[in-house]
């Protein structure tokens, strides 16, 4: 089955589950995913100057940019193919690093608190989806009770309804 194939039966199929797509084509999604955290690291390792740099100041500042635009391009379409969802950290890792760099540009990659900072704040953040999910079940559930409560009403009226009906 071609990629055009796949992509077209995922967006005419909204019941395909996660198990139904081919493990190799999740596993390709998967490297897409850490790749697009991998390029955010372009700049620090490009060696050549562009003579255009479309008014950016040099073109590691140009390469930056682009990769910033890149990758959550690469990432939202990876995720058509159901990727594995650990492999979502490296991205998540890179891009807490890439913040805190914003504020602090001069610190080097192998910093002790920077990589203390970018662990920490990825944790946090995948407890926090973890909780999210954790809590999916329990709305689910609640939903579920509610369209049941409110067809037993439904239902219990119709009956109230007909013996008003009966009566008269």
């Amino acid at each position: 089955m071609s990629l055009y194939q796949l992509i077209e039966k995922k967006f005419k199929d909204p019941e395909t589950k996660d198990n139904r797509i081919n493990p190799n084509l999740r596993v390709f999604a998967s490297v897409l995913v850490i790749l697009s955290g991998l390029i955010l690291f372009a700049d620090k390792v490009t060696n050549f100057n562009l003579e255009n740099n479309f008014g950016f100041k040099s073109t590691k500042t140009f390469v930056w940019i682009f990769a910033q635009s890149l990758s959550p391009l690469l990432m939202a379409f990876a995720s058509i193919f159901k990727p594995y969802k650990s492999s979502y950290i490296v991205p998540v890792y890179i891009y807490f690093i890439q913040i805190y760099w914003i504020f602090k540009p001069t610190i080097k990659f192998d910093d002790y608190l920077l990589q203390t900072y970018a662990i920490g704040v990825s944790i946090i953040f995948l407890g926090l989806i973890y909780m999210i999910n954790k809590m999916k079940p329990y709305k689910s559930e609640q939903r579920i009770n509610n369209e049941k409560f409110i067809k037993e009403t439904k239902e219990t009226i119709a009956i109230l309804k007909n013996r008003i009906l009966e009566d008269a």
